[in-house]
């Protein structure tokens, strides 16, 4: 008897270990891009999921490795900025569809257009994504240095393009005020910007000679 109920324990304890194995296997996040199985990003399975913005300070970058080797550690996230040197700034976070074997490659360039509050001309970033990464981790798209002087702008319209080495429109998303019609005419006029020639200047008016009199003939 108590053979049985010996054996008995050693299957519910395999059953349970066997289970506990699977549903860690299920609920733990992909740690990086596998190549096993891949495929190239199309306009199908590459699509912007959702785009947040917030402006962040240096401070909160800084993890507790940076403290012993003084490198900057971006985990799992993909961070690029305008100024390479410069970490304070405003941040587009972008959120990818999450497709499984799908891997973003090396040399993908993020088109960033946007207005700034203070003033409604249309400025572009470019982003180059340096290293293939799959479509789960959060991408940083930083205005850095120059590109954000204070911290008290705001964005009023964005969109966000990313594209292929050869140019292909992977994935693409914009704000609502982006199609505005003053933006869009302030898009216009900035793409078709040429020097207008100054009016000619006014002739100078010179004033009518006055009439000959004719000689008194009387005496």
């Amino acid at each position: 008897m108590s053979h049985v109920w010996h054996l008995r324990v050693f299957a519910q304890a395999g059953i349970l270990t066997g289970l506990v194995a699977m549903l860690g296997g299920c609920l733990s996040a992909p740690k990086g891009p596998t190549t096993e199985g891949a495929v190239p990003p199309t306009n199908g399975n590459v699509t912007i999921a959702h785009v947040a913005q917030r402006y962040i300070e240096e401070t909160n970058f800084k993890r507790i490795s940076e403290y012993f080797d003084n490198k900057d550690n971006h985990g799992d996230r993909v961070i690029e900025r305008t100024d390479p040197k410069v970490r304070t700034g405003y941040y587009f976070i972008v959120d990818l569809a999450w497709h499984p074997g799908v891997i973003v490659p090396a040399g993908t360039k993020v088109v960033l257009d946007y207005v700034r509050g203070d003033n409604t001309t249309p400025r572009q970033a470019n982003f180059v994504i340096e290293a293939a990464t799959g479509t789960w981790p959060e991408i940083f798209l930083g205005l850095t240095g120059a590109d954000w002087p204070r911290p008290d702008l705001e964005i009023v319209a964005y969109k966000i393009t990313f594209e292929s080495a050869d140019g292909q429109v992977l994935a693409e998303r914009h704000s609502f005020l982006w199609d505005m019609p003053v933006l869009k005419t302030d898009k216009a006029a900035a793409a078709t910007t040429a020097p207008v020639a100054a009016p000619d200047a006014a002739a100078p008016t010179t004033p009518p000679a006055p009439a000959a009199t004719a000689p008194d003939g009387g005496k």
